[in-house]
C-alpha cells in the first residue's frame, strides 16, 4: 500500500510539474490586448473597405494593411513573388444571364433542372453522352477502365458503392463532383454531368447564384460540370432504356458501367455569360524557427467578407472574420516580440490571412494545392473564424463570454487535442465547448472554414469559433457589437497552443486519418 501511495504521489508531482506555466509565454501573451485588437478591427471593418469583397478594392486594402503590420513587427514575407508577403491567385468571376441545355428534343431549365459548378461555362457545347457509372477512378474500383470519354460528355450518378463515396451528404457530394470533374477534364472529356438525388439537388440549387467565382488562369478552360436533378437524370437515362435505381444496384456489384446507347440524346448547351478575371491575395508573415525550423505551424484566418449587398449596404464583417484576422495580427506580434527578446520558437510559424473563404475556401485551397512550404513539414493548422460575439446559447449564462467552440482538435491527432486542453487548463481557463465537433453536427462547421483544406491533407487542425448570431452575413455585423475581452482571451488561447506546438521536443503524432472521419 505504501508503494502504491508513493507511485501516486510521484504521478501527481509529475503532472503538476508538466502543468507549470511558461513565464516567457505568459510575458508576451500580455501584449495581446483589447486595445490593439480594437484598433486593428476598427480599420478592417470600416466602411472604407466596402465589405472586403474578394477580388475588389476593399479586400486589397485589407491585404496591404495586414502586410504593413507584418512589416512593422519585423516579420518577413514567405513567397518568391514580387511582393513576398503576397501569394496571388486569379479568380474567374462569371455573371450568368442564361444557360440553356437540351437533351434530344427536350429543353431543361437552369436552377430548376440543373446548375453548374464553378464559373467555367462555355458559350456553346455539343456532344455525345457516355455513361460512366459513379465516375470513380480508384485502384480497387475503377468505372473508367476500358472506357473512352475523349470528346464526349460524361454522365455519372452521385455516390458510390461503399463509404465514403456512398455517403450521400451535401459536403461529400460537393467534394465528389469537383474531384471527378477534374478527372474527366484530364481524360479529354468535353464536359461532366452528375445526377444528384432530388433532395440534395433542391438544397444546393437554393444557393445557386447567377454570379459565381472560382480560381482560374489567364486563359481559363471552359470545361463545364453540370449537376442534374434526379428527375432530369431519369429523363436522359430513359432514352437509353435505363433506370437510375437499377443502375445503382448494378454498380454496387460491379465497377463496369452498363454500355448504354443514348438514342437521340445529344446534349446541346448555349449560354450568355459575362466573364471577368480578378486577382486576390493570401497575406503571409513568416517567423523562422531555430533547431526545428524545417517544421512549420500555420495560423490562419480569412480576411475577406461579402462586400456590398444589392441595396447598397456595406457588410463590414467585424466578427466574420475581422475578429480572427485581428487576432492573427496580434498573435504574430507577440511571437515577433518574443523572438526579438531571445525567445525565438524552435519550429517555424507561418501567419497567414487568406482571402476567398466566402467564395468556397478558395485562398486556403490555393495554398494547400500550391504550398509555400511542404505540406509534409506542416505540423498543425490553428484556424480562427468568428471569435468576437456571444452565441445566443450562452447569452443568459453568468459567465457568458468565457467559452469557445473547439472543432477538429481530436479528428487527426489525439496529442493535439491534449495540447489544446492543456494550454487552456494552464493559462486561460475557458469553457471549451465541443458540440460542433460531433460527427453528426447538422451545421457541419468542421467542413466550412479554412482549416478543412489542411485537414483533408491529413494535417491536424484546431478551429476556434464563437458561433453564429443574428448579424451573420448582414450589414449589422459591426465593431460596436464585438466583445473584445472574450476576443482577447481566445486569441491568447490560440497563442499558448501555438507556443507549445512550436517549442515542444517531439512533433505531434497523426494517429487518425481524415478519410476515417468521412466514413463516420
Amino acid at each position: 500500500m505504501k508503494i502504491l501511495n508513493l507511485s501516486l504521489l510521484l504521478m501527481v508531482s509529475f503532472q503538476l510539474t508538466m502543468a507549470q506555466p511558461d513565464s516567457a509565454a505568459q510575458k508576451f501573451a500580455q501584449t495581446i490586448t483589447e486595445q490593439h485588437l480594437f484598433a486593428h478591427l476598427s480599420y478592417l471593418a470600416d466602411d472604407l473597405l466596402e465589405g472586403r469583397e474578394t477580388g475588389e478594392r476593399g479586400q486589397q486594402m485589407a491585404a496591404h494593411y495586414i502586410r504593413t503590420q507584418f512589416m512593422r513587427m519585423g516579420l518577413p514575407g514567405a513567397t518568391q513573388e514580387k511582393d513576398p508577403y503576397f501569394q496571388t491567385y486569379l479568380l474567374g468571376r462569371t455573371n450568368i444571364e442564361s444557360i440553356d441545355v437540351s437533351v434530344g428534343n427536350k429543353n431543361y431549365t437552369y436552377r430548376e433542372d440543373f446548375f453548374q459548378s464553378g464559373s467555367n461555362v462555355p458559350d456553346k457545347m455539343e456532344g455525345e453522352l457516355v455513361f460512366v457509372g459513379y465516375g470513380i477512378t480508384e485502384p480497387d474500383y475503377n468505372n473508367l477502365e476500358g472506357l473512352d470519354v475523349k470528346d464526349k460528355i460524361a454522365l455519372a450518378i452521385a455516390g458510390g458503392p461503399t463509404p465514403p463515396e456512398g455517403d450521400i451528404s451535401l459536403f461529400n457530394l460537393y467534394r465528389q463532383w469537383r474531384a471527378r470533374g477534374d478527372a474527366f477534364e484530364a481524360a479529354g472529356a468535353k464536359g461532366f454531368m452528375m445526377i444528384l438525388p432530388d433532395s440534395i439537388f433542391q438544397t444546393f440549387s437554393r444557393f445557386v447564384r447567377r454570379r459565381s467565382m472560382s480560381v482560374t488562369t489567364e486563359n481559363p478552360s471552359a470545361f463545364p460540370t453540370l449537376l442534374l436533378s434526379e428527375s432530369m437524370g431519369n429523363d436522359i437515362l430513359k432514352t437509353g432504356k435505363a433506370k437510375l435505381e437499377r443502375l445503382r444496384e448494378e454498380l454496387n456489384q460491379s465497377a463496369k458501367p452498363r454500355d448504354i446507347t443514348f438514342k437521340k440524346a445529344k446534349v446541346s448547351l448555349t449560354s450568355d455569360v459575362e466573364r471577368e478575371i480578378k486577382h486576390a491575395e493570401n497575406v503571409m508573415g513568416y517567423l523562422e524557427g531555430t533547431d526545428k525550423k524545417d517544421e512549420l505551424i500555420v495560423l490562419t484566418a480569412h480576411y475577406d467578407h461579402i462586400g456590398i449587398n444589392n441595396k447598397g449596404e456595406i457588410n463590414n464583417g467585424a466578427d466574420d472574420d475581422g475578429s480572427g484576422t485581428s487576432a492573427i495580427i496580434e498573435i504574430a506580434e507577440a511571437f515577433a516580440m518574443a523572438a526579438q527578446a531571445g525567445y525565438r520558437p524552435r519550429r517555424s510559424i507561418l501567419f497567414m490571412t487568406v482571402s476567398g473563404e466566402e467564395k468556397g475556401l478558395l485562398g486556403s485551397a490555393f495554398y494547400t494545392e500550391n504550398p509555400i512550404f511542404p505540406l509534409e513539414n506542416t505540423v498543425a493548422n490553428l484556424n480562427i473564424d468568428m471569435i468576437g460575439r456571444i452565441d445566443p446559447k450562452y447569452e443568459k449564462l453568468p459567465d457568458s463570454t468565457n467559452y469557445v467552440y473547439i472543432i477538429g482538435s481530436d479528428r487527426l491527432s489525439s496529442e493535439l487535442h491534449e495540447i489544446s486542453e492543456g494550454a487552456n487548463q494552464t493559462y486561460t481557463n475557458m469553457v471549451l465547448d465541443y458540440r460542433y465537433n460531433a460527427d453528426n453536427d447538422p451545421q457541419r462547421f468542421y467542413y466550412r472554414s479554412d482549416h478543412y483544406n489542411f485537414a483533408k491533407n491529413d494535417i491536424p487542425v484546431v478551429f476556434y469559433f464563437s458561433g453564429t448570431h443574428e448579424d451573420y452575413h448582414k450589414p449589422t455585423d459591426d465593431v460596436d457589437k464585438i466583445y473584445f475581452g472574450r476576443m482577447t482571451k481566445v486569441a491568447r488561447l490560440v497563442y499558448y497552443t501555438a507556443w507549445d506546438l512550436a517549442n515542444r521536443e517531439g512533433r505531434i503524432m497523426v494517429d487518425k486519418k481524415e478519410s476515417e472521419g468521412d466514413q463516420k
